[in-house]
């Protein structure tokens, strides 16, 4: 596998038409990448044009862009217990769904959710009841992905355990597979900067529910140290996991051929371009 057959993109803008998304994502130097299906940072929602959709899946098939991310927008809790919270998250979480059904968006990434006020096993039934009623509701036409957190009192998907538990509740690994972010795996406490602690965290994920469950890598440098449940992200091998740590991930042959997807800060240090061309330059060429 070379360098530019590996699947390296970034998450890009929606502004002003959803169908832009894939120009920036050409623009950035991206053969796969991730959108929000609608405004992140509220609950409203405004409805998709067909002009909308067709050029977006028009663009789609013009440049052979693949595969492509969903993810849900920030404010649904899918593990809440609060009334309101869970009904406004669930109706989110379903409108976002379609979206991705209309544009044949084939992945939608979800947060981990927190059980807050609630107990972890009221949550974490709340949390599989939402996905269960997800799958229904798109009809099998998007493969739902169950990102792992940074960790922290709440969290649901904080440990590997966690996540195998859910994926083992749901049953249905066609339906539902998962995210895993690199900057939240080391915050929760798996280490990643090395060659040998890269194996030794996907000898866990294997024990706990499968490295072959992995759809998605969410290539983010962390802020924050080992086991520090801070959710922070930054540039590409200038973080805590480093350069050794996103070699040894960008080269391991379970995680090279999986779509790799940054996250990482747009600033006068680098932008996602920089980001993108970096993590390439770590791809050792096979013969």
């Amino acid at each position: 596998m070379n360098t530019n057959e590996v699947k390296i993109g970034c998450h890009v803008s929606i502004s002003k038409s959803i169908d832009l998304a894939i120009d920036r994502a050409l623009k950035s130097k991206c053969n796969t990448f991730q959108i929000f299906t609608k405004n992140p940072r509220g609950w409203a929602v405004k409805t998709l044009t067909d002009e909308e959709i067709q050029n977006f899946k028009r663009k789609i098939k013009q440049y052979k862009l693949d595969p492509i991310f969903g993810h849900i927008s920030y404010l649904p809790n899918l593990a809440s217990t609060d009334p309101e919270v869970s009904k406004k998250s669930l109706e989110s979480f379903l409108n976002e769904l379609s979206r991705c059904v209309a544009l044949e968006v084939p992945y939608f990434v979800i947060h981990g959710g927190s059980h807050k006020s609630s107990n972890f096993e009221k949550g974490m039934n709340k949390y599989i009841d939402s996905i269960l009623k997800g799958i229904s509701y798109a009809e099998r036409k998007v493969v739902i992905l169950v990102e792992n957190s940074s960790g922290g009192a709440n969290s649901l998907t904080g440990s590997h355990q966690n996540i195998g538990k859910i994926l083992e509740e749901i049953n249905d690994r066609t339906a539902v597979q998962v995210c895993y972010d690199t900057c939240h795996a080391f915050a929760s406490g798996y280490d990643l900067r090395t060659k040998k602690s890269v194996e030794n965290t996907l000898d866990d994920i294997q024990t706990n529910f499968g490295v072959d469950s992995i759809t998605l890598v969410h290539a983010n440098d962390s802020i924050g140290k080992l086991n520090s449940s801070l959710d922070r992200h930054q540039h590409l091998g200038l973080g805590e996991i480093g350069e050794k740590g996103f070699s040894a991930m960008i080269n391991n042959s379970q995680l090279k051929t999986k779509p790799w997807i940054l996250e990482t800060p747009v600033d006068e240090i680098r932008g996602d371009i920089k980001n993108i061309l970096y993590l390439r330059s770590l791809i050792i060429e096979e013969n």
